[in-house]
């Protein structure tokens, strides 16, 4: 008896195991497995053209984040995401485009401060509890994960901006207007603390985000400063520059 290896041919397939390209398998199971590469592959049809660049950005900060901007690959990228690398240079034009839309990504993930959020918190307070505990409180706690991620990416956006001049005016955008709303909450928080500050906003603003990134260097120590140190630190700096008997 024959028994072709493409039996669609030769009318129904037999009831028991067939033959498929020399391997005896399943009816059933091959039947699925053909559904499952067709639902597969209906997926990818109905996957959009912003899904799709979604796919590849978060592939591409994944891989920024792990492995640095200069090692970074089409191919890699399009391995880890699934989508082809034809697609990728249909959506990013080539490995610079996806570049810079990558690290303009990460910048806008980690870039936020939680300027907001802070002020929402000295609003919500009476007078009485502003105070330098508070203060230390709503500063830097540079061992949080999400800090430390934070730091490495902006440090991995600020190296490649000089080559890349999309990035950098976004850089430069982003930054004024951080630098301007972290100066009006410092002033806002002295208005409700009477008495004399030292040294201005703008400079206790660039005490603050100098200290942030620092923590890059002691990341990569044995024994790097802990949260407690700095509070230490912060308490006796924000004490000292404070005189609330001047008015």
């Amino acid at each position: 008896r024959f028994e072709s290896s493409h039996p669609d041919q030769f009318g129904p397939a037999p009831a028991g195991p067939f033959v498929l390209f020399g391997r005896p398998a399943e009816s059933g199971r091959l039947r699925s497995r053909l559904a499952e590469m067709t639902d597969r592959k209906s997926v990818r049809q109905r996957r959009t053209a912003d899904e799709t660049r979604a796919l590849v950005l978060d592939a591409a900060v994944a891989w920024i984040e792990e492995n640095g901007f200069a090692s970074l690959k089409v191919v890699d990228i399009a391995r880890s995401s699934g989508v082809s690398d034809v697609m990728i240079i249909r959506h990013f034009s080539d490995r610079s485009g996806l570049l810079t839309a990558a690290l303009v990504e990460l910048w806008k993930r980690y870039m936020a401060e939680p300027i907001e959020q802070a002020r929402a918190i000295v609003e919500s307070l009476p007078d009485d509890q502003i105070t330098v505990d508070l203060l230390v409180d709503l500063g830097v706690h540079p061992n949080d994960e999400f800090r430390r991620r934070r730091r490495w990416a902006r440090l991995q956006v600020l190296a490649a901006s000089p080559e890349l001049s999309e990035l950098a005016d976004l850089i430069k955008d982003t930054q004024n207007r951080v630098n301007r709303e972290h100066e009006e909450l410092i002033d806002y928080v002295r208005s409700r603390m009477p008495g004399e500050h030292f040294p201005s906003s703008r400079m206790m603003r660039m005490l603050q985000q100098s200290i942030g990134l620092g923590f890059v260097m002691e990341d990569l120590t044995d024994s790097p400063i802990t949260d407690d140190e700095l509070d230490e630190f912060l308490r006796v700096f924000y004490q000292r520059m404070y005189d609330p008997e001047i008015r």
